[in-house]
């Protein structure tokens, strides 16, 4: 049985409407890229990491036991998600009226502040904005070098201080070039009073090093204890595993450390 003629022409009206309607879509749209895949390596760095500075001088041997030993150790933690830390090479050294540096342990000293005020200048921290996981583990490039540089000089057989930092360059394959630019160019004396005029701003004032501040929270003698203040300080939701394992000054207290050198 054929079909009629209206039933023809109102089959070939819908298929014409349905071809020229518009879609949803326009020539105006931006075509956008999907956004990249969040994988379990990446952290983002906000406003919850608690801000931890060390500040200190190159050649008190309690410095260099608290670098090379904790502050070492914590590098290699999961502290160092919730945990920004800032090294500020000054100490107890004083600037007298003709604008000479004098430091507490005499010349090599001054001179290896600024080499430390320049690595940390050309090597500064991660990212702000995020934080890769397989880094956490590692040391950051300036701590490396000066952490070398404070085993180095304190050996029994150690070398002058120039050999000292310059063997640490060395191994770690940092630029000597940069370093020696930094100190030449007398930019390096820059950084160091940088760090001098935030040291002679602190409240209450240091009256010793090591000085470590937790979120404006001088430790005093207690520096020792600096895990445990960090994960008080911190606000965010989820503590590392090595808040778990430090709950208190009793635990985490390092007897070792609690000597300091004074200012004068």
């Amino acid at each position: 049985m054929g079909s009629s003629p209206l039933l023809s022409f109102l089959l070939l009206t819908s298929l014409v409407f349905l071809f020229v309607t518009p879609s949803h879509s326009s020539e105006y749209d931006v075509a956008r890229e999907p956004a990249p895949p969040v994988t379990s390596r990446k952290i983002s760095r906000n406003s919850e990491k608690v801000k931890m500075s060390l500040y200190y001088e190159s050649l008190c041997p309690y410095c260099s036991s608290f670098i090379a030993g904790p502050l070492a150790q914590v590098l290699e933690t999961d502290l160092m998600t919730i945990l920004n830390l800032r090294l500020v090479p000054w100490g107890n050294a004083i600037l007298d009226s003709n604008n000479t540096i004098e430091c507490q342990h005499g010349e090599d000293e001054c001179y290896l502040n600024i080499i430390h005020a320049c690595a940390i200048n050309l090597w500064p921290d991660l990212p702000q904005n995020e934080i890769d996981l397989q880094f956490i583990t590692m040391q950051k490039k300036h701590f490396d070098f000066i952490k070398c540089i404070e085993k180095q000089y304190k050996a029994p057989d150690r070398n002058g201080a120039e050999e000292s930092w310059e063997e640490c360059s060395g191994k770690l394959g940092l630029s000597t070039q940069s370093i020696k630019k930094c100190y030449d160019s007398g930019h390096g004396k820059e950084l160091v009073l940088q760090n001098a005029k935030e040291t002679d701003h602190l409240r209450p004032p240091h009256k010793y090093v090591p000085w470590v501040v937790v979120d404006d929270t001088p430790l005093l003698d207690d520096y020792g204890s600096f895990i445990h203040y960090v994960c008080k300080a911190y606000k965010g939701k989820s503590l590392p595993k090595t808040c778990s394992s430090h709950p208190n000054t009793s635990i985490n207290k390092d007897t070792s450390l609690q000597s300091v050198c004074h200012a004068s």
